[in-house]
């Protein structure tokens, strides 16, 4: 009888004498994989976050109506043919001549300074933010397509012209595939590949 109990007792003290070691060991095993866990879900949320798509509901059908488009423009590609511009692109190379426009103007507004002062004096504009006027047009220029076309679809579609709120998102996501559709629809038959007509709205 004694020796029953006393087998009975030996893993329960095994337990005990270990109990440290083993709750060790366990941490060991589950610490990196909380910490894996931890940094997926942060991940997420951050590129959730910063995903621009986020801020216009909308914006995911300027790229569905892009990925469409492209597909219907390259089923008609000519090899050769010029096809007509987007607004993205009239838009982009009003912003390019800008640029030059502000190089020239910097270089202009210089040349009134003794060249031993112009160094000094583009240092002093880097220093205090100083910004010429075409400068300052430039900076409120979009950077990206997706935000020209984003905004062009919230000019374009207004809000009072909608009796209820659904139908207001409906006609924002209908302009927005459309205004996607177009752009994709002309790099597709300019023959540039689906992710080259994608990256020229990023």
């Amino acid at each position: 009888m004694i020796s029953i109990m006393s087998n009975q007792d030996q893993p329960q003290s095994f337990l005990v004498k270990y109990k440290k070691w083993l709750i060790a060991l366990g941490s060991l095993y589950l610490i990196p994989r909380i910490l894996m866990i931890s940094a997926i879900i942060a991940g997420s949320i951050y590129l959730y976050v910063n995903n621009d798509t986020n801020y216009h509901p909308f914006k995911s059908y300027i790229l569905s109506g892009v990925r469409e488009g492209h597909a219907d423009g390259s089923k008609n590609h000519v090899s050769g043919q010029i096809p007509s511009s987007t607004l993205w692109s009239d838009y982009w190379w009003e912003t390019r001549n800008l640029k030059e426009k502000v190089a020239l103007e910097k270089e202009e507004y210089l040349a009134q300074f003794p060249e031993s002062e112009r160094g000094s004096k583009l240092a002093e504009m880097k220093l205090d933010n100083i910004k010429l006027p075409l400068q300052l047009e430039l900076d409120k220029r979009f950077k990206t397509g997706l935000d020209f076309y984003a905004d062009y679809v919230q000019q374009r579609v207004k809000r009072e012209s909608f009796a209820t709120e659904e139908e207001y998102q409906k006609a924002l996501q209908d302009e927005a595939w459309k205004v996607g559709y177009a752009h994709g629809y002309r790099e597709g038959l300019a023959g540039r590949d689906y992710d080259t007509a994608r990256s020229l709205l990023r």
